[in-house]
């Protein structure tokens, strides 16, 4: 019976772990550049809507946050986007203690200015 030695099992699991590996960032990288080039046609109009300003506290724009996040299935569209200034959006939306009471509030700043559905 052929006994197979730690090194040489070692070595056949790496090189397969590197093909995927590649192959994963290759398709990771064409999905990433594809949203990226739809947020930056659908940034111009969120800035215009919201007049450069940040829809929590009113100062000017730095950030446009997703209201609804990519990773829960959050895409660009126009209502799931709005501008917040840095203080908000790191602050108060992504460090703060209740994101989902923010959430609902953004929902709601947004359905009572422009009337969208939630």
């Amino acid at each position: 019976m052929l006994r197979r030695t730690p090194l040489k099992v070692r070595s056949r699991l790496k090189a397969k772990s590197k093909l995927k590996a590649k192959k994963r960032l290759s398709q990771r990288s064409t999905r990433k550049k594809k949203y990226d080039a739809e947020l930056e046609k659908v940034k111009p109009i969120v800035k215009e809507r919201d007049g450069y300003r940040c829809i929590l506290c009113g100062r000017p724009y730095e950030e446009i946050h997703h209201i609804s996040y990519r990773s829960s299935a959050g895409g660009n569209e126009i209502k799931n986007l709005c501008c917040l200034c840095w203080h908000c959006h790191r602050i108060k939306i992504h460090q703060g203690s209740c994101p989902k009471e923010y959430k609902k509030l953004l929902q709601q700043i947004l359905s009572e200015r422009y009337g969208y559905e939630y």
